[in-house]
């Protein structure tokens, strides 16, 4: 029984635009520290799985990028898929692939654009859930402890009983609360934040996907036989997440407690959070001057942003572009593209 790990590094970053583009997403900026999210994602736990057992689950037309970004991994354990189909479908497809070399293994999955400062401690909580699974089985997942009622995540609740208080049963997942809703639970101290990451031992989950989401069962079964089926057969898979799908239906869900300081990043409010600050409260990432400014986050990939009187916002200026932007509507960034895809495509590009 070995362990495997699975980054998934298919998204298209489009709540990061300018910085992200159709053909250089999210997922292959350094948006925090030097490095690629997707190559800080895979050194952060090296020290538990090698390169010979990680594989990346990612898009077609990015194949070709996560090589240049991890060219120590296998080239047959980079996945493309033809079309995007979430999450169920993908580690789904990786499980399935992996399982025709080890049929016992366990799998840990990660997203490729997560920011986690305690590193250490993740690495302990990772290691923890694959002996848990190794040794009883089951599925894992690490359930972050929240600091605000956010409405932009979903949370896990688990039910307070367990010989092990730091891995406790799940008692329901919930989507996207609205705010009462979300301050209730997070006063509570049942709730955690579902961070996407999990563990389990792929026969289990395996079977839980013939269970729960047949259809992407024997879609998988006819890619693993014939494999220049895949353009055919992947766009008609379920498009579902693995925790709507599956992992919301299983018996046996466990949450680890995980206080180590995790962001999903998912827009550029999340990503001024993280950036060092002058006493005015500004921020600087790239070459900026600012002057009788407060709170304003500046990121810039080559022009000088100069801001005069202004307070409560982020400017991102790119080579070709300039994104002003309230933070309180940063989810709207998507907006913009929808807009630019029904004209200046190559902005998007």
């Amino acid at each position: 029984m070995a362990r495997w790990l699975v980054i998934l590094a298919g998204g298209r970053g489009e709540r990061f635009w300018p910085l992200s583009r159709m053909m250089h997403p999210k997922q292959f900026l350094a948006l925090v520290g030097s490095e690629s999210m997707l190559r800080t994602t895979r050194d952060r736990v090296r020290t538990l799985i090698d390169d010979d057992h990680t594989w990346v689950v990612t898009g077609q037309d990015y194949v070709d990028k996560v090589r240049e970004n991890l060219p120590s991994i296998p080239t047959g354990q980079i996945l493309g898929e033809p079309v995007g189909r979430n999450t169920a479908p993908s580690i789904a497809w990786a499980a399935s692939s992996i399982a025709a070399v080890d049929p016992d293994g366990v799998m840990v999955v990660l997203p490729s654009d997560h920011m986690i400062r305690h590193t250490e401690k993740f690495r302990l909580l990772v290691g923890e859930a694959m002996e848990q699974a190794e040794a009883r089985g089951g599925f894992y997942t690490f359930g972050i402890v929240p600091n605000h009622p956010e409405t932009g995540y979903g949370y896990i609740e688990q039910d307070g009983e367990g010989s092990n208080p730091r891995v406790q049963r799940v008692a329901r997942f919930v989507e996207k609360p609205p705010l009462e809703q979300a301050e209730a639970m997070v006063q509570s101290g049942r709730y955690y934040w579902n961070s996407g990451m999990f563990v389990f031992p792929i026969p289990e989950f395996l079977a839980a996907v013939d269970t729960y989401l047949p259809t992407l069962s024997q879609g998988l079964h006819v890619i693993g036989k014939e494999p220049e089926s895949l353009d055919q057969i992947f766009p008609e898979l379920p498009q579902v997440s693995v925790d709507h799908g599956i992992l919301e239906k299983v018996a046996s869900m466990y949450v680890l407690r995980a206080d180590i300081g995790w962001d999903d990043v998912g827009t550029f409010a999340a990503l001024a959070r993280l950036l060092p600050r002058n006493g005015e409260m500004n921020a600087a990432r790239g070459h900026a001057v600012f002057v009788d400014s407060e709170n304003v986050t500046a990121i810039s990939e080559g022009p000088v942003v100069s801001c005069i009187g202004v307070k409560d916002l982020v400017v991102v200026a790119t080579q070709d572009a300039v994104l002003i932007l309230s933070p309180d509507r940063a989810q709207d960034v998507r907006q913009v593209v929808q807009a630019l895809k029904e004209g200046r495509h190559e902005h998007l590009l």
